[in-house]
């Protein structure tokens, strides 16, 4: 099936993807998911490299998971707004969407090792927010400013994994705060032992 070249969107930018590759990846992910009721919340890395040979054109794995994020954020902000849904092909996004994101989370079982093995998260089972551990995140967010997805795996850690590994970021803040003023005491003291029976810095 040929893909219809990318377009122009409303906002004067090209498309990466045309709609008939939204369509397409849409397909695909119905298709590799469909023994696992929705919501969807991991994609398979092996699902990514069938839509991806499935277009014509050759997309990056970090473009096509991109691409369903933002399909499935769409699909929310639909969801919630009717309104927004203006043309057919936004029609039959939502229809198409739905089967993959529709339902509220069922318990299910873990997919297999082969599908599972390098999976991209696409949302966690652990914890919903990360702010309960904010001394953890900062530290993560410094060491990986450009990669997003050790908040997904992250989600899926333990809480009380999770509150563990902040407590011990903070308590070595703790230390660092110490060792700080221990410095300034230091110093403080060693300056009066330079300069204290030598009148001023110039020796006068």
């Amino acid at each position: 099936m040929s893909t219809t070249p990318p377009s122009t969107a409303p906002n004067g930018r090209s498309r990466v993807f045309s709609e008939s590759d939204e369509i397409q990846i849409l397909k695909c992910l119905i298709r590799a998911t469909k023994s696992i009721p929705p919501p969807i919340t991991t994609v398979g890395t092996s699902t990514i490299n069938r839509i991806t040979k499935r277009l014509d054109h050759r997309f990056t794995v970090s473009q096509i998971t991109d691409k369903i994020r933002r399909l499935r954020d769409k699909h929310h902000n639909h969801a919630r707004n009717r309104a927004l849904v203006r043309n057919h092909h936004d029609r039959r996004i939502f229809k198409l969407s739905k089967r993959i994101w529709g339902k509220k989370a069922t318990p299910r079982k873990k997919n297999n090792k082969s599908e599972d093995q390098g999976a991209i998260e696409m949302g966690g089972d652990g914890v919903e927010k990360l702010d309960k551990f904010p001394y953890l995140v900062a530290e993560f967010s410094k060491v990986l400013p450009e990669n997003e997805v050790w908040k997904q795996k992250m989600k899926r850690v333990e809480e009380e994994k999770l509150r563990k590994m902040d407590q011990e970021w903070v308590m070595l803040k703790v230390e660092e705060a110490k060792l700080v003023a221990k410095k300034a005491e230091l110093i403080q003291q060693q300056i009066m032992e330079v300069m204290g029976g030598n009148g001023s810095a110039n020796g006068v």
